[in-house]
């Protein structure tokens, strides 16, 4: 296959003008369906493969769009204990983080979801067509594009089944030139997972390995992306169907899954280990002999740099990434990273429109004080994540959210901060982006994705204590190199398995804070308890006052999933409105 970069040049002509014509279609405005003109469903178009990939790539550039990038982060993030406002200006955003989820909220909106699954039917379909057409274009070159477009399609219904749970589903391309589509009900989220996982077990080793460029590498859906995704969905569904009330209908399914989980994850760090061997990469465990042996960059203590961030959030497309929306050709903006996090304006730096929660203003130097601290103050992710900015008795206090915005953060490696973090001048940003011009990535797996998984999905089975341990303690250790001995995290510490859970929720919270997995991470671990009691007293820790409506209001499983968007239910009449949510109700935040 032919070796295009993502935002090829030549490309980028042809893309657009598809995209245009195929968005000019009310129907992507729909709750499902195409509505393709004659241009695009006449075999005029679909003559070879430039056609064809022009779509493809049309796919990636939907996926960057503002309306479908916006909602990764404003539904994996949001509701959870991360976050809360720098500014109350938009009352969308203030109703939907306390809990006052409306089904007139527009963030509620899931168009641009099933604008790209819109784009992936239709590709599917037409391929076999392209296939007989083009002479050039073979069945090499076609199924690991198709691996692509399912794993895309798998992706964004993923995330409308987190963030929903039951949705609408299809994976057919509608001619509606014929006539009125039916209306299409919800399916079940067991169902839809059933499918996606089937669907990906299908073409998990059909995808590229190497497309010979870092931007496609990272940029598209390789066959570490397909495993990793499928990783990411098989744990879901195996939370979903472990409660006691979920295996008096599943079984013992829940278990198989976690172990389905491992086998991907073991799979993409195997790659990554390898790849980093044979490019002569230093990384986490292959020269102390530390097991296991994982695809991280190694930290040096008392470093002048923060390399891992630098790399992987400052450089973009680094050795320790899997899947990365793409920024910074076309388009050139992340308005997702701009509005929500900021960015550097005349040298100083301006907050969006979010800020770190209460929650993140306790650091402490004691590893054993469990879930009333989220981060230690040896941790260099401290500097990867907030901007410092003020201080309280003497301790810099986190504010802005500096994670994507800065490209090349310095370490002061004094001996007054070796253990210490939080001492003003501790982090310099040297380097940065400014607001008129965020074209961070968006990053949708890295390296500690599968190695984290593999830790939950091990500790769920009550199997490999001490493995799972290791992983989440390697990635723990990485960001914390100059933590003194005596105050490192010890096995001993978790004599039970439900210790060694919330450790590793935690340390998903730290390595991924502000990634759009918090929420996500919350409802998996409610899904776990089967009841949402825990992962609420997460939650309101966040809330001066108020707490108690909070809870109230989402006190059971229904309440954690969005209500339906007004304006799809009348597109739409065979929708069912979620339960828990109607618009009078709503709670007051003191």
């Amino acid at each position: 296959m032919k070796k295009y970069n993502i935002y090829n040049k030549v490309i980028i002509p042809a893309c657009v003008a598809v995209i245009g014509l195929l968005s000019s279609c009310s129907a992507f405005d729909d709750f499902l369906t195409v509505y393709p003109t004659n241009q695009i469903t006449g075999e005029q178009f679909w003559e070879d493969k430039t056609d064809l990939e022009n779509v493809l790539f049309a796919c990636y550039r939907q996926m960057a769009s503002d309306a479908m990038a916006q909602r990764m982060l404003v539904w994996g993030e949001l509701k959870s204990d991360n976050f809360d406002l720098a500014t109350t200006s938009s009352e969308n955003l203030v109703n939907l983080m306390t809990a006052n989820l409306l089904p007139v909220n527009s963030w509620f909106s899931w168009a641009s979801f099933y604008k790209l699954i819109g784009y992936c039917n239709l590709t599917l379909s037409k391929g076999p067509e392209v296939l007989a057409n083009d002479n050039s274009f073979n069945e090499s070159d076609w199924l690991p594009i198709r691996a692509e477009l399912i794993g895309m399609r798998a992706l964004a219904y993923f995330y409308l089944v987190r963030a929903f749970r039951d949705v609408p589903f299809n994976v057919t391309a509608n001619d509606t030139s014929v006539g009125a589509t039916n209306p299409v009900p919800q399916t079940s989220s067991e169902a839809i997972l059933t499918y996606l996982i089937n669907d990906l077990e299908a073409v998990k080793d059909l995808g590229m390995t190497n497309y010979g460029n870092d931007a496609d590498n990272h940029g598209r859906f390789t066959r570490n992306a397909l495993y990793t995704l499928l990783a990411d969905i098989y744990l879901w569904r195996a939370a979903k169907n472990s409660s006691n009330d979920s295996i008096a209908v599943y079984g013992t399914q829940y278990q198989e899954d976690y172990r389905k989980c491992i086998e991907c994850c073991n799979y993409v760090i195997a790659a990554m280990n390898y790849k980093m061997n044979e490019e002569g990469i230093n990384h986490y465990g292959k020269n102390d002999g530390y097991y296991p042996e994982l695809p991280l960059m190694t930290m040096e203590t008392r470093s002048t740099s923060y390399d891992a961030y630098n790399a992987i959030f400052g450089q973009k497309n680094s050795e320790e990434s899997i899947f990365e929306v793409q920024y910074g050709l076309s388009p050139n903006d992340n308005q997702t990273v701009n509005y929500f996090y900021g960015g550097w304006q005349s040298g100083s730096f301006n907050s969006g429109v979010l800020k770190r929660s209460s929650v993140f203003e306790e650091i402490s130097t004691d590893v054993t004080e469990g879930y009333d601290v989220s981060f230690y103050k040896s941790d260099y992710r401290l500097g990867g994540t907030f901007y410092f900015t003020s201080s309280k008795n003497g301790t810099v206090i986190p504010e802005g959210i500096v994670k994507y915005v800065a490209t090349t953060i310095g370490v002061n490696s004094s001996a007054s901060t070796r253990d210490d973090m939080t001492t003003r001048g501790c982090f310099s940003y040297s380097a940065y982006r400014t607001a008129d011009n965020i074209n961070a990535n968006w990053i949708v797996y890295r390296a500690s994705d599968p190695i984290l998984m593999k830790a939950e999905a091990l500790a769920a089975l009550r199997e490999g204590w001490s493995t799972s341990f290791d992983l989440a303690h390697a990635v723990f250790r990485r960001s914390n190199p100059t933590m003194l001995a005596t105050r490192d995290i010890r096995e001993g510490a978790y004599s039970e398995y439900d210790d060694l859970m919330a450790f590793i929720f935690r340390e998903r919270q730290r390595e991924f804070y502000g990634e759009g997995k918090r929420w996500f991470d919350l409802v998996r671990m409610a899904y776990q308890k089967g009841e949402t009691g825990e992962m609420l007293s997460l939650l309101v820790r966040k809330f001066a006052g108020g707490a108690n409506a909070v809870r109230a209001k989402m006190a059971t499983m229904n309440s954690l999933f969005n209500p339906v968007y007004r304006e799809e239910m009348k597109v739409n009449p065979a929708l069912i409105q979620n339960p828990a949510w109607e618009d009078d109700r709503t709670s007051t935040r003191n």
